[in-house]
């Protein structure tokens, strides 16, 4: 039976095939389009869970589902770990410096470094965040 949104549930169970594509687009949201401001990611997520429709093999939909919950959780955890580090008091800058060497590595070789979002930027809104909220109490 179709759903007006267009998405009909596949032979995994109903409720954890809904759960986790809600969890895996909250990840998504939280953690890659926020920072991108493109919704790619989001719409990539979106066709392969469609995808899952056509496929027949109600394992493979399990293995498909199970996967992409384990990614939702691996990427709430990076982004905890971090949060904690930055806690912590760890400046990221050993991060930056192995973003340097693998950007000067790249271009050596001829090509260059994707820049998803400006890190400065990033860490001052970080910054501002975490003094507001502390503010706060």
């Amino acid at each position: 039976r179709a759903r007006p949104g267009g998405m009909s549930a596949p032979s995994a169970s109903n409720g954890a095939w809904r759960g986790t594509l809600r969890r895996v687009l909250r990840a998504v949201d939280a953690h890659v389009t926020s920072h991108t401001g493109s919704p790619t990611w989001r719409d990539h997520v979106l066709a392969e869970f469609r995808s899952l429709e056509k496929m027949a093999l109600a394992d493979r939909v399990a293995a498909r589902l199970r996967a992409a919950d384990e990614w939702a959780t691996l990427a709430n955890a990076v982004q905890r770990h971090k949060a904690m580090i930055m806690d912590y008091g760890h400046s990221l800058e050993k991060e930056r410096e192995q973003l340097k060497k693998a950007s000067s590595t790249a271009n050596y070789v001829g090509l260059s470094m994707p820049d998803a979002y400006d890190h400065a930027a990033h860490d001052l809104a970080a910054a501002n965040k975490k003094k507001d909220g502390d503010g706060d109490e």
